[in-house]
């Protein structure tokens, strides 16, 4: 186990996990609260102050959400895996799987975010429905708005988001269009179990069975279930090497492999390079960000590891605190928000300026710290290690 890698010199991963969610909350607000760059700036430019050009340019970088989940599936399987490295670590063969203990754990953390986030996204659902709101029909100038919000509201599509088959079997709830990703994180938390079983016995052992699984799951083809179940699976396999990356992180860091951290590290240079040469979500692009994001979580481990003081991240705890009901919420009050400044304006238009993403972004910031208290902290066991 790496000197100084105790449960509190982790505290700087809540940050990170907050700055994430917050990149994805920038991310949505620009997409919604902003004309956007096709459909608005690239018509005219010239309608923008040299400041302005500037901004729209720096403010460039948050077109990059859907890698940031990425990130978060990292984190994920180092924070799941780290205690149970441990103990792996420690006592070997003789360790023990807390079964049930691990199954409420999970669903304590995920369930009430979720059925309140659910919630709030049916009444501003059903609020801006009523309100005559284009968004909520496909009314909009903007094509790329109209084929990605699609509400859904019907019982089968509620059984199947609090089963997390959103994406799978069913459209996820409403215009909560980021429940995608719970779809994948309840599954890694499935199959974990039988991971531990597999590290058990040998982390190489582990590793080569989840990479054998990847391997296997690009063949969409080669899977015997039929229909959208057959698709479902792969995909499954296929992202469970990015969660892996984050529990084989958790494996060098608890010592249980002689794998040195500085190799690790050494992928944090793909997040630089990623966005100049790729611009697709296949699932090979995503894995490379995902040994990059593995890279970067190295590299401030190593740093930290070394007397390193992270301590402007440690600061940003309060973000991460809540940014699990931020993320599940942020995008249905962005949408209501988006589909009132359309309603309001000549020609369904929005903003040219980016005043009301930031706006925006304060307005779901404000409203998850305060939901944080009422679904999601009563439900966290005080004697968990508060990270991610």
């Amino acid at each position: 186990m790496l000197r100084g890698a105790n449960d509190s010199s982790f505290v700087f991963l809540d940050g990170l996990r907050g700055l994430a969610a917050l990149f994805v909350v920038r991310h949505h607000a620009r997409w919604l609260l902003w004309e956007g760059m096709a459909e608005g700036y690239n018509l005219h430019p010239e309608q923008y102050s040299a400041a302005g050009r500037v901004l729209v340019r720096a403010l460039s970088v948050f077109r990059f959400g859907h890698e940031a989940v990425i990130f978060f599936f990292v984190l994920s399987g180092f924070v799941i895996h780290f205690g149970y490295a441990k103990k792996l670590h420690a006592q070997g063969a003789a360790a023990r799987f807390d079964g049930a203990g691990y199954l409420l754990r999970r669903a304590r953390r995920l369930y009430p975010p979720l059925v309140f986030a659910m919630a709030v996204t049916f009444a501003l659902d059903r609020f801006g429905t009523a309100m005559g709101f284009p968004i909520y029909t496909a009314q909009t100038p903007y094509p790329v708005i109209n084929g990605a919000i699609h509400p859904h509201h019907d019982v089968a599509t509620a059984v199947g988001n609090l089963a997390f088959l959103m994406q799978s079997w069913v459209p996820c709830w409403g215009t909560d269009g980021p429940l995608w990703s719970l779809h994948f994180e309840w599954w890694f938390y499935m199959l974990y179990p039988a991971l531990w079983w597999l590290s058990r016995r040998s982390v190489a052992l582990a590793g080569g069975c989840v990479a054998a699984l990847f391997a296997l799951s690009l063949r969409a083809g080669g899977w015997p279930l039929p229909g959208i179940a057959g698709r479902a699976v792969p995909e499954i396999f296929t992202a469970l090497l990015m969660w892996s990356l984050g529990a084989l992180l958790a494996d060098v860091v608890a010592g249980r492999t002689r794998l040195p951290l500085a190799w690790l590290a050494a992928g944090t240079p793909l997040l630089l390079v990623l966005p100049l040469v790729r611009q697709d979500h296949g699932w090979i692009t995503d894995t490379l960000y995902a040994f990059g994001f593995t890279g970067l979580l190295a590299l401030c481990l190593r740093l930290r590891t070394r007397g390193l003081p992270l301590h402007w991240l440690e600061r940003l705890k309060p973000l991460g605190d809540i940014s699990y009901t931020l993320y599940i919420t942020h995008f249905p009050i962005l949408v209501a928000l988006s589909g009132w400044l359309m309603s309001r304006a000549p020609g369904a238009s929005l903003p040219r300026h980016f005043g009301w993403v930031l706006a925006g972004s304060l307005v779901t910031i404000t409203f998850a710290y305060g939901a944080h208290f009422l679904v999601e902290k009563p439900f966290l066991s005080r004697a968990r290690v508060r990270v991610p």
